[in-house]
Order: C-alpha cells, then sequence, then structure tokens
C-alpha cells in the first residue's frame, strides 16, 4: 500500500500546530492565574497564595516547553528560552501588578517591603528552575554516571587490595564527618541552588556528574561532584585525566573547580560513610585499575576512607604521578589523627580560596606547613 509523503508531512504539521496551540493556550491561562494571584498577594499578602503562585510558575515553563518545540529543534535552546519565557514574563506581570498597587493604593505590603518581594521573586526562580529540571528529566537524566567500570574490573580492583589491612578512622573523626557534613549541608544549601542553575543554564541536562571511584577495601562507589564539562565530554576518549586547559569544562565549571565547590555534593559521601572530609583523594575505578598493574602497592592508599582533601592534594596538585600520591598518601596514614585532619582540612580551604588565585602560585605549599606536628 503506498503512503503519500506530502499527506503524511501535511498531518505531522498539522498534529504539531494544534498540539503547540494547545500548550500556547494553557500558557495563556496560566500566566493569566499568575497575573491575578500576584495582584492580590502584592494588595494583601495571604500567605496560602504562595505555594499557587508556586505551582502555576512550574506549570508554566512545562507549558513553554512544549509550545516551543514547533519552533526550535534544538533541545537545550528550547529549554533555556522555556526558562526565560516563564521567568521573564513573571517578572513583567509582577512589575506591572506593582505599578497598578502604587497607583490605586497609598500603600501597598509588596511594595513596600523588600523583603516580600524578594521572596516572592525567589519563588517565582526557584519554581521555574524546578520545572525546568523537570522538563529536562523527560530527555536526559539530571545526572551522567559516566561510564561505570565492568565487573570484572571492579573484582580486579577489589582483588588487589585483599592482603592490605583496614584501618579503622576512630569515634572521634568519624562524629568529626557527620557533623561537619550536615552543617555543611545545610549552610550550603543556596550556594547548591545557584551552582546548579549556573550549569544548567550553561548546558542543559545532567546538572550532576558520577563518578566510580575506589573507595576503603577497593570496594567502587559513587563519588558525586557537581557537573564540570559538557554532557557526554568523554563519549569518544574513555575516562582520562583532564588536561589543563580543557576545552570541554564548562565556564561555570572552571569557576567550580577553582573553588572546589564541584565537590560539595561529596558531602552526601561522607554522611554515607563512603568518604571522609580528610584521606586520600579517591581516584577512578578503570583508572586504579591500570596504577595497580605496574604498581600494586598503590592499594594500600585505600586502607583508610577516601577523603575530600588529601596531603597529597595540599602537598602537590593535580598532576601528582601514582608513586607521588601514593608517597603522600601513605605519610598521611602514619600519622592520621583528628588534629592532623583539621590542619589539613584548613589548608585545603586556603588553597582553593586563597593561594590558587595569587598571580605566580607554582601549585605547591611549602613542605614545613605539611608536617604532621607542626
Amino acid at each position: 500500500m503506498s503512503h503519500n509523503p506530502s499527506k503524511q508531512v501535511k498531518s505531522f504539521e498539522r498534529t504539531a500546530f494544534v498540539r503547540m496551540s494547545f500548550f500556547m493556550v494553557l500558557g495563556i491561562f496560566n500566566l493569566w492565574g499568575i497575573f491575578k494571584l500576584q495582584f492580590a498577594f502584592i494588595n494583601g499578602v495571604h500567605w496560602f497564595e504562595l505555594p499557587l503562585l508556586t505551582m502555576l510558575h512550574f506549570f508554566q515553563v512545562i507549558f513553554a516547553t512544549k509550545a516551543l518545540e514547533v519552533f526550535f529543534r534544538n533541545l537545550r535552546l528550547r529549554l533555556r528560552l522555556a526558562f526565560l519565557v516563564s521567568a521573564g514574563l513573571s517578572i513583567f506581570s509582577l512589575f506591572q501588578c506593582l505599578g497598578m498597587a502604587f497607583q490605586g493604593a497609598d500603600s501597598s505590603p509588596l511594595a513596600c517591603d523588600w523583603r516580600l518581594l524578594g521572596l516572592y521573586l525567589g519563588t517565582a526562580f526557584f519554581a521555574a528552575f524546578m520545572a525546568a529540571l523537570l522538563a529536562t528529566s523527560q530527555y536526559m537524566p539530571l545526572w551522567e554516571d559516566n561510564l561505570p567500570p565492568s565487573e570484572k574490573i571492579c573484582l580486579n580492583v577489589f582483588e588487589y587490595h585483599q592482603r592490605f589491612n583496614l584501618i579503622s578512622d576512630g569515634i572521634s573523626i568519624r562524629l568529626f564527618d557527620v557533623s561537619l557534613a550536615a552543617l555543611g549541608l545545610a549552610l550550603s544549601s543556596p550556594f547548591w541552588i545557584l551552582c546548579l542553575f549556573l550549569i544548567w543554564f550553561e548546558d542543559p541536562g545532567p546538572i550532576l556528574f558520577v563518578k566510580n571511584s575506589v573507595g576503603k577495601g577497593g570496594l567502587n562507589f559513587k563519588q558525586l561532584k557537581l557537573r564540570t564539562m559538557v554532557f557526554g565530554a568523554e563519549a569518544g576518549t574513555g575516562p582520562v585525566l583532564s588536561p589543563e586547559f580543557d576545552q570541554r569544562v564548562l565556564k561555570s565549571g572552571r569557576l567550580f573547580r577553582k573553588t572546589a565547590l564541584d565537590e560539595l555534593p561529596q558531602l552526601v559521601n561522607i554522611l554515607k560513610s563512603e568518604m571522609s572530609f580528610v584521606g586520600p583523594r579517591p581516584q577512578r575505578t578503570v583508572l586504579v585499575n591500570e596504577y595497580l598493574k605496574i604498581l600494586p602497592e598503590y592499594a594500600a592508599r585505600h586502607r583508610v576512607l577516601p577523603g575530600l582533601a588529601g596531603l597529597a592534594q595540599v602537598a602537590g596538585d593535580y598532576y601528582l604521578t601514582p608513586r607521588q600520591k601514593l608517597r603522600f598518601d601513605n605519610l598521611y596514614i602514619k600519622h592520621k589523627n583528628l588534629g592532623f585532619d583539621l590542619k589539613l582540612l584548613f589548608l585545603a580551604f586556603l588553597v582553593a580560596f586563597w593561594f590558587r588565585w595569587q598571580r605566580g602560585w607554582n601549585g605547591r605549599l611549602p613542605r614545613r606547613l605539611l608536617h604532621p606536628g607542626g
């Protein structure tokens, strides 16, 4: 049975037009609801209206994403535009409402209180961003589990570690880790929203990067990071060390790497007892598998939990050889205690937020600062 291609194209175009029109109408009604609620909120500040406004802002992005499918084939562009359309129209209608409130009343609670105005704008932004993430998740995952190692590699790495005895962290270090991680998650939550938004807006797609790394005893675990590279950066190369001026790194990613903000999600790993604040830095299982073939004693560094900060990281830099890293990590394990951990954590903070920003810094701290007792 033959088909007429022109009829099929016309049928597809009609369907697309009907679909676009449907979501545009929904978006217009939704925006009208936002406008009405905003005006009521401005003049009366009824707190029950905030959840309704949040829901409407949320749906506005979803409707805009669907309506824009006809005009833009580029998914990332469409997602950005949907967010901007929703946020922009909402802000525009908000200022319209404020203008009407100023003209029609002597005082408007929202117009006279910048904290309320900030609360509303923050709520609108948050709702629009959450909707943008939901729309993104319809097309791709929100975390990139990058090339997980095969079961054979995981087993091979684990077997290399069997001749080394594990070392307990001690109750004091564990209590310190849990307390500081919980506090850090609470205090850093505003930065999470900002960082995740910067990643998503620059390159709509996954916002988290899952790095399959070797943990204590040679076991593979999911190390969480903020995504700092373009989505699928290693699709053609496989897991490799990132060169110093890697073109695959996002602009926001460069900032996150320099300030170590990309490590924020590892607070979750610490709470799950997969990591500690201080310890040998975790490395990819596939890379460790290669290191062990030429340096079997490299497994000794995994006698303790991997850390957010480590002696090798503070003393050297990202490009230390495996043998150099092992030497520093063994030195740390030999002198491991809560006092030394606190010192290394403080030095890691200085490196991330002070020394790296100094012109001419060579990436290495004076050895006298790294002595376990000094």
